[in-house]
């Protein structure tokens, strides 16, 4: 199996949420990242996409958990890759009606379909979520 190695630069990053009464909290991060590394291409649009059922502010959630629901995906000229491993924690900072502000720290593991390449993308940092 093949795996990173080398190194990647986050071009642009696009935070979106959507929410409504009765269903899940969703976060989306879109980025798009230019790679240094072995793999099947040179850049990729990264999505992830983050459903939280606990909603409360200041309260540390693991991810995965039955409160958060992950999901990764990463687009490239060749294969596409999905996450396998999640592995990380998410704290609201704060929700309004305009924008979400969250503290993540996670780190998803990522494959082909036929397992011929892995990769690791790690989130780091407070994010600012505007509604879509």
């Amino acid at each position: 199996m093949l795996g990173v190695a080398g190194c990647a630069h986050v071009a642009s990053t696009k935070a979106t949420f959507a929410h409504s009464a009765r269903k899940p909290l969703v976060l989306t991060i879109n980025r798009h990242v230019d790679t240094i590394v072995h793999g099947p291409d040179a850049e990729e649009d990264q999505v992830l996409v983050l459903r939280l059922r606990d909603m409360t502010i200041g309260k540390r959630l693991v991810i995965p958990s039955s409160d958060v629901v992950a999901e990764f995906a990463a687009l490239r000229f060749g294969p596409e890759s999905r996450g396998d491993t999640y592995r990380g924690v998410i704290v609201l900072k704060s929700i309004g009606d305009k924008q979400v502000v969250a503290a993540l720290s996670l780190t998803v593991i990522a494959s082909t379909s036929d397992r011929s390449y892995q990769q690791t993308a790690k989130y780091r940092g407070d994010y600012t979520f505007a509604r879509e």
